[in-house]
């Protein structure tokens, strides 16, 4: 088994959509000589794009365990959850059916949405590192 696998977020309808008409809503602003407000937009244009682009979702494994680590773009924190302690995935939609994600749900009521590229690959992962984990277990407790 590979000892990391790496999973790049989708770029949804929705934000899609969200980026296009905040660029036209920034275009607009600078047409009516608002540029403060319209460069104000198009920072938070360029903050959804790099969040879009830069989350991934990256599997990985040391001697302590097996470990899911979300990466949520440059400007926030990491989130690390222990692949073993993940209880339930649900498939979820948002308003209007616009976006899907799945809805990770771990620890002690702990949850984490996550939007991967491909959600069979990702629950499959998931599965593969369970199985490694309670294997790997199984040889201790012998």
């Amino acid at each position: 088994m590979s000892m990391q696998r790496v999973f790049h977020q989708r770029f949804p309808l929705a934000a899609k959509c969200a980026v296009t008409i905040f660029l036209m809503l920034a275009f607009y602003l600078f047409w009516v000589k608002m540029a403060i407000a319209g460069v104000v937009v198009v920072a938070f244009v360029l903050l959804i794009i790099e969040r879009v682009l830069h989350t991934k979702y990256v599997f990985s494994t040391d001697d302590s365990g097996e470990w899911l680590t979300i990466h949520k773009g440059r400007f926030a924190r990491s989130q690390v959850i222990a692949v073993n302690e993940i209880i339930r995935w649900t498939s979820m939609k948002t308003s209007f059916g616009l976006s899907r994600y799945l809805l990770l749900e771990y620890g002690a009521g702990k949850l984490a949405a996550v939007q991967p590229e491909s959600d069979e690959a990702f629950i499959l992962e998931i599965r593969k590192r369970q199985e490694h984990v309670e294997k790997q277990i199984g040889r201790e407790a012998e």
